[in-house]
C-alpha cells in the first residue's frame, strides 16, 4: 500500500488535482481555510498510519518514496516528478546491492570491489594479521574502521576481538576523533582508512590527534595511484598534508617484513604514526634486492648498491612505485650505466632522514626523487630543503623530482596512468638522463 501511495504522489494527475482542490477550497468564503486545515489533518493522519513518522515531511520537505531503485523506469518517473514539484524534494530510493547476480545479492560486502582471482595475501591482510598478534600481546590495542572492515581487513580483527573493534560507519572524521578519545583514555587505537578518504578527517588529525600529541596509529590503506577506480580513489595527497602536520611520523613499508616492523614500532610508540601501504601483494624481490643503510637515526632506509661506491644515477623513492623505479634502474644498468635505488620506508621526520642520506647521495652525479603522490608540498620537495640544510652541495649533485605535478591524475584518454604522469620506467630513465650531453 505504501508503494501504491508513492506511485500516486508522483502522478502528474494527482499533483494537478491536489493543486486544483487546494485552490478551490480556499475560495469558499469563511469556511475555506478551516476545511483545508481539516482535509490536511485527515490526509496527514492517514499517511502516518501507512508511513509511521516521516522525518522529512515533518521538516516541511516533499517526500517521494520509497521507490524501487533497481527499476530504471520508476526512478526516472520519480525524478521527473521531483523536478515538477517546485520546492525541495526528498526522493527515497531503495536499492538491492548486486541486483540480478545471486552471489552478490547474498554477499554484498564481499562483492563490493572485485579484484583479480586467487588467494594471494595483500598489505591490508598482512596488516590485520599482524595487528591481531600485537593485540594478543598488548591488551590496550583496539581497531577502528569507517564502514570498511572487509576492505581494510580489520573484520578479521573484529572476529578475534569483538569488544575491541569499532566500525563507526561512513564517518572518517568521527573515526579519527573517536580514536583520539580512546587514546586520551589510555587505549592504543589503530584506525584504518583508505588514503583517498583520509582527507575527510584532515581537521580531526590536526586538532584532535596531532595538537594533543595523542599516539593514534593511522593505517593508510590504498596509498598511491588507483588504476582501477580512477581519480576519486587515488591516494596521492596523504603524504603532502601529513608532512605539514606537526608531530605525525610517516612510514611507508615496501614489503611485508617492513610492514610488520612498522606496526610493531607503532604499537609501542607514544606519538602519532601513519603507516601507508598499497592495495596489492608485495614484490618478493624487495627483501632480496635491498640491504639496510646503516644509520643511527633510522632503520627504515634501504639501498641496492655498494655504499662505498654510490652510483652515477641515484633514484630515491618510497611506496609501491619502487617497482617502476627498479625497472628504470635495470634498463640503465643493461646499457652499462651506473644506477641504483635508495628506498625510504620512513619519510617523516625529514631532518634525520636527510642527515642520514646526504653523505651518500652527495657522491652521485644526479639524484631523482620519484614520488607516487602530489609534487607540491610532497616528500620530494620537503626532503630537498632538509638536504640543503644538512649541507648537501646541489652544485655538484643535481637533484630533481618526478611526481604528480598539480593535477588530479585524470588522463584525457585511455592510457597507462604511470606513463601519462611521467612515472613509467621509460619516462623515469628519460628524466634521469635528460641533462646528459
Amino acid at each position: 500500500f505504501a508503494s501504491y501511495l508513492a506511485n500516486v504522489r508522483i502522478s502528474g494527475k494527482y499533483r494537478r488535482w491536489k493543486a486544483g482542490t487546494n485552490s478551490l477550497v480556499l475560495k469558499i468564503p469563511l469556511i475555506g481555510k478551516p476545511i483545508k486545515k481539516l482535509l490536511t489533518f485527515a490526509k496527514e493522519s492517514i499517511k502516518k498510519l501507512i508511513y509511521k513518522t516521516n522525518y522529512f515531511e515533518d521538516l516541511g520537505l516533499y517526500y517521494i518514496g520509497p521507490i524501487d531503485g533497481n527499476n530504471y523506469e520508476k526512478v526516472e518517473h520519480a525524478l521527473l516528478a521531483a523536478k515538477d514539484v517546485g520546492g525541495t524534494v526528498v526522493v527515497h530510493l531503495k536499492t538491492q546491492k548486486g541486483k540480478g547476480y545471486k552471489p552478490a545479492e547474498d554477499a554484498p560486502d564481499g562483492y563490493h570491489s572485485i579484484g583479480k582471482g586467487g588467494t594471494e595475501s595483500t598489505y591490508h591482510s598482512v596488516a590485520a594479521d599482524e595487528l591481531i598478534k600485537l593485540a594478543e600481546e598488548k591488551k590496550d590495542i583496539v581497531a577502528v574502521t569507517a564502514a570498511m572492515g572487509m576492505g581494510t581487513g580489520l573484520d578479521k580483527f573484529g572476529l578475534n576481538f569483538p569488544d575491541r573493534y569499532f566500525d563507526v560507519g561512513i564517518a572518517e572524521e568521527h573515526a579519527l576523533t573517536f580514536s583520539a578519545g580512546l587514546s586520551a583514555n589510555g587505549l592504543s587505537p589503530f584506525v584504518a582508512i583508505y588514503s583517498t578518504f583520509l582527507q575527510r578527517g584532515y581537521d580531526s588529525i590536526i586538532h584532535d590527534i596531532a595538537l594533543q600529541n595523542l599516539p593514534v596509529k593511522l593505517l593508510i590503506d590504498r596509498a598511491g595511484l588507483s588504476v582501477g577506480d580512477g581519480a576519486t580513489h587515488h591516494g596521492i595527497f596523504d603524504v603532502a598534508f601529513l608532512s605539514h602536520t606537526p608531530g605525525v611520523s610517516i612510514l611507508a613499508p615496501a614489503s611485508y617484513s617492513s610492514l610488520r616492523r612498522a606496526l610493531r614500532k607503532a604499537a609501542y610508540s607514544d606519538t602519532p604514526i601513519a603507516i601507508r601501504y598499497p592495495n596489492k601483494s608485495e614484490n618478493a624481490e624487495i627483501d632480496c634486492r635491498f640491504i639496510p643503510l646503516k644509520s643511527d637515526k633510522s632503520d627504515f632506509i634501504r639501498i641496492d648498491f655498494d655504499i662505498s661506491n654510490p652510483p652515477k644515477y641515484l633514484f630515491i623513492t618510497y611506496g609501491s612505485i619502487v617497482d617502476k623505479v627498479i625497472s628504470a634502474v635495470d634498463r640503465l644498468r643493461s646499457t652499462g650505466e651506473s644506477a641504483g635505488v635508495m628506498l625510504l620506508e620512513e619519510i617523516k621526520p625529514y631532518k634525520p632522514i636527510a642527515e642520514s642520506i646526504a653523505p651518500v647521495i652527495s657522491r652521485s652525479n644526479r639524484v631523482l626523487f620519484v614520488e607516487e603522490g602530489i609534487k607540491n608540498g610532497g616528500a620530494g620537495e620537503i626532503l630537498g630543503e632538509h638536504l640543503r640544510e644538512a649541507g648537501m652541495d646541489f652544485s655538484s649533485t643535481d637533484y630533481a623530482i618526478a611526481a604528480i605535478d598539480d593535477n588530479f591524475a585524470i588522463p584525457d584518454k585511455i592510457c597507462d596512468i604511470y606513463d601519462f604522469l611521467g612515472l613509467s620506467p621509460e619516462k623515469l630513465v628519460r628524466k634521469m638522463t635528460e641533462n646528459d650531453n
